[in-house]
């Protein structure tokens, strides 16, 4: 049998409407493709995060098992509604919440990794004719407790569900068309990318791209499977993303908007080095870092804004940390990415020259062997990506 995987974001099952119109994308590659598929949705749009706020409220927060318990619940809505949809135009369906399936995770309540994935139940569904339609974003500890995957988890339910069935292909449905050279709903020149590399994808998700989450595009390059993201709502083909695609010397530019500035004082000179591992062990990245003055313990870490309660919270409760406070900073920042190969030739100078003629003020952030970051002005950050995307000879 030929399986495919079609995920589902949570614009494209909004409404009821919504529902009924992903009914008939799946009902098409039944009847009309001849396809065997396997539907992941998540939660309605907006519907996890008025849980997240709820918990928040109550004292709860990522890493107990009760905020996995609530905030994962929107995805067994949807996944009933859209197996109600897919019987009422004649496709047989059930719906599956994580443990039914099951996905086996570790217990890191909020961001849970996933262990297994049994196939055998979802294939005998397919066999029998039935769609299985699963929540995604879930899964299930070993104390039998549901467990999260993060935010934009439903990606990696999807990759890792396609992974596990053996899958010819991994569809993911939004309300976005494919992959852009840049934001196209801040830069309208933006291009669409008809193909990308898994590195290169992975960089866009990790560095302000929300079109994928990034564990899902890293599952799904050491896995192999090949990933389209297209709308649910115009077919214009979107973009493959596969390791038969040869990445480029420039591909995108990616932003991390507002940015924040924390200051940190430690105790020894060898904590910094610590520090910025603790927090990336956290999935925290450090944009950008800068000793005050030699010998004095302190030092500035450029963060994105999101995250600064979450990276204070944790500082704080280091021993070796004496302190840490927001830094004012007058000006509002962001980070463009600059994406491919061309980090390489080490052109970070090349690029910072180039803002320059048109007068805009940078400095370098974070970078990779596949990455260069920039910080620059908020105000001016249109300026700098229509200048970069220019120079990289990304416009049309």
């Amino acid at each position: 049998m030929s399986y495919i995987v079609q995920k589902f974001g949570g614009t494209s099952v909004a409404t009821l409407e919504r529902i009924r119109n992903v009914a008939d994308i799946v009902a098409r590659t039944v009847k009309l493709q001849k396809k065997n598929p396997v539907v992941v949705v998540s939660a309605m749009a907006g519907v996890t995060n008025k849980f997240i706020k709820f918990v928040n409220e109550m004292g709860i927060f990522e890493g107990d098992a009760e905020y996995d318990q609530v905030v994962s619940s929107g995805e067994f809505v949807t996944a009933g509604l859209v197996a109600i949809a897919l019987r009422n135009v004649g496709i047989g369906a059930r719906s599956f919440a994580a443990w039914q399936v099951p996905i086996i995770t570790d217990a890191n309540y909020g961001r849970a990794v996933i262990g297994s994935i049994d196939p055998n139940g979802i294939r005998k569904n397919l066999e029998n004719g039935v769609v299985p339609v699963i929540c995604g974003f879930q899964g299930i500890s070993p104390e039998k407790k549901i467990t999260t995957l993060g935010r934009g988890g439903s990606d990696l339910t999807a990759v890792a569900v396609a992974s596990a069935i053996a899958a010819e292909l991994c569809e993911i449905y939004s309300d976005v068309d494919g992959v852009y050279t840049t934001d196209p709903n801040f830069f309208p020149e933006a291009r669409k990318i008809e193909e990308i590399s898994y590195q290169e994808m992975l960089e866009m998700s990790m560095h302000g791209a929300k079109v994928l989450q990034a564990q899902s595009v890293e599952y799904a390059r050491r896995h192999n499977m090949v990933i389209r993201v297209a709308s649910s709502f115009v077919d214009n083909g979107g973009t493959t993303i596969s390791h038969k695609i040869s990445p480029k010397p420039f591909c995108a530019l990616a932003v991390t908007h507002n940015l924040s500035f924390i200051k940190i004082v430690h105790e020894k000179e060898g904590d910094i080095d610590e520090i910025v591992k603790i927090l990336q062990m956290h999935v925290v990245q450090v944009i950008h870092k800068k000793i005050l003055q030699n010998g004095s313990h302190k030092f500035i870490i450029v963060v994105d804004k999101k995250q600064t309660d979450f990276i204070m919270n944790l500082l704080s409760g280091m021993s070796f940390v004496s302190s840490v406070g927001r830094e004012m900073v007058r000006k509002s920042f962001s980070q463009i990415n600059v994406i491919g190969t061309a980090a390489l030739a080490n052109v970070s100078n090349h690029l910072i020259g180039e803002l320059k003629k048109s007068r805009i003020d940078a400095f370098i952030g974070s970078s990779s062997p596949f990455r260069i970051g920039l910080i620059v002005p908020s105000d001016k950050l249109i300026d700098a990506v229509d200048a970069l995307h220019k120079y990289c000879g990304l416009s049309a």
